[in-house]
């Protein structure tokens, strides 16, 4: 990887910061679509015309970029948590694991108070509670209220290793790769991820690497089992390739048949 003072990173390009979310046309879905179409006429409604800038600049088909933001995201960066400031509370996921990582070894005893989570499976059995009379919590199962719960108790151990500890947005990227994406600082993400879904999509684009990366090449050639070994890992690396195969195919299905329907309709006229 690149270091942060080599590279140019999408977000400092200001005129990026222009540019409409939205497409110049919506995509139609007739009927009654499945989950992956609403999916793909949600992403593309909203962030279709800076999505398509974004792959004007990576040189990658704008399907593909559709597919990467359906195939990583749920196309919402902020949750709908009835918070009186729009857009709400940014979407996170905070990792117990991550936070042991960073902070716990260093203070075993205040965190093993306060936090679970399964040593052979670092990713599984996270809860917490915020003193030894209290019950322990599966934050996980409690939406993002229970998300922001455990992060915000975290915070008031150590800021920073807890931002550190999450992930943001709608791309859901850690904290901790913050100089990855081209902030100096774990705040100056989290503030910048808060801002607005833009911030966010930029974000993932970053991390996917706009200056000739390994992803970034593998995504031109359409080579998705690379992509999704790279990005995600060797695990289920099929498994991802094959929703971003299906994701891409699908929004051209559908853009090709509002551009045969948008033709119909001028003959008819």
């Amino acid at each position: 990887m690149k270091q942060a003072s080599q590279q140019e990173f999408l977000k400092d390009r200001k005129y990026l910061q222009k540019v409409a979310l939205a497409p110049a046309q919506n995509l139609s879905v007739p009927g009654k679509p499945s989950h992956r179409k609403r999916l793909i006429r949600r992403v593309w409604n909203k962030f279709g015309g800076l999505l398509a800038e974004l792959s004007t600049i990576l040189k990658i088909d704008p399907a593909v970029a559709v597919a990467i933001l359906c195939v990583e995201s749920t196309g919402r960066g902020f949750a709908r948590d009835g918070r009186t400031t729009p857009p709400g509370r940014m979407i996170i996921r905070f990792e117990n694991h991550i936070f042991w990582k960073f902070w716990g070894m260093s203070h075993p005893s205040n965190f093993l108070t306060h936090f679970k989570f399964n040593r052979r499976r670092p990713w599984r059995g996270h809860q917490f509670r915020k003193s030894l009379k209290a019950k322990w919590v599966t934050f996980h199962r409690k939406g993002q209220a229970g998300e922001w719960k455990a992060f915000e108790f975290a915070s008031s151990k150590h800021q920073r290793f807890s931002m550190y500890s999450i992930s943001m947005g709608m791309p859901q990227i850690m904290g901790f790769n913050h100089q990855r994406i081209g902030y100096e600082s774990v705040k100056k993400m989290f503030d910048s991820f808060s801002r607005n879904e833009k911030n966010q999509i930029i974000g993932l684009f970053d991390f996917i690497d706009c200056a000739n990366s390994k992803m970034t090449q593998a995504l031109r050639r359409r080579d998705f089992l690379t992509f999704a070994r790279l990005y995600n890992g060797p695990a289920k690396a099929a498994v991802y390739a094959d929703r971003i195969e299906t994701y891409c195919q699908e929004f051209k299905e559908l853009t090709q048949k509002n551009v045969d329907k948008d033709v119909s309709q001028r003959i008819l006229a």
